[in-house]
């Protein structure tokens, strides 16, 4: 094996989290560190440089999974330029992405309960969801005068209708496209054939 660049302990952290990550969800947590090392191209001392066990590496990409700043920084790239309604259609694209990579974790892992305490994770999940709202309000804040909703309420529901219709045990496939969502939050399912609807979705 050639022997890895030398990098940053950050750098090198994130390469093995990124590394790590698809194997946790094939293998859960019987990964083997041999297999991660190949995986991110190093020697198996290189993983225990970085991180004291497996375990620890396993929780930081739990950690990073659930880190919200990327999908903030990623809401925050939307072209403002677009309408409300393309907007939001690229919000729920990246909220969709965020979820469906923590299921899958979820899918393959317990989570450890002297690492991730109930109350503390449910704090920091409500930290989180406001984290996100003010993001997505951010991009609906422009036409604020469309709405009926505040909007940070309006962040908050199409951030939970997201989620519910995304999660592949709640949601319904046939609802779940980014289009048919923001359609869902922005119309509402009530028919209607008003001549102005396109001009005023909300």
């Amino acid at each position: 094996m050639t022997r890895a660049a030398p990098l940053p302990l950050d750098d090198r952290r994130a390469a093995l989290i990124a590394a790590t990550e698809p194997l946790l969800e094939r293998f859960g947590r019987e990964v083997s560190t041999r297999q991660i090392a190949e995986a991110a191209g190093v020697a198996e001392g290189t993983i225990f440089r970085a991180f004291a066990t497996k375990e620890a590496l396993i929780d930081a990409v739990i950690e990073d999974a659930f880190d919200n700043q990327r999908t903030c920084d990623a809401l925050s790239k939307v072209d403002p330029t677009l309408s409300l309604e393309e907007r939001l259609v690229a919000a729920v694209s990246i909220l969709q992405e965020r979820l469906r990579r923590v299921v899958t974790l979820f899918g393959s892992l317990r989570l450890r309960k002297e690492t991730h305490d109930r109350d503390s994770f449910r704090a920091k999940q409500l930290a989180d969801n406001e984290l996100l709202n003010k993001a997505i309000a951010s991009l609906i804040e422009p036409d604020q005068d469309q709405l009926r909703l505040d909007v940070i309420e309006a962040a908050s529901a199409l951030r939970t209708i997201t989620f519910s219709i995304t999660h592949p045990m709640l949601g319904d496939q046939r609802l779940s496209g980014p289009r048919e969502i923001v359609d869902l939050v922005l119309h509402g399912i009530c028919r209607d054939t008003s001549p102005d609807r396109e001009r005023t979705p909300c």
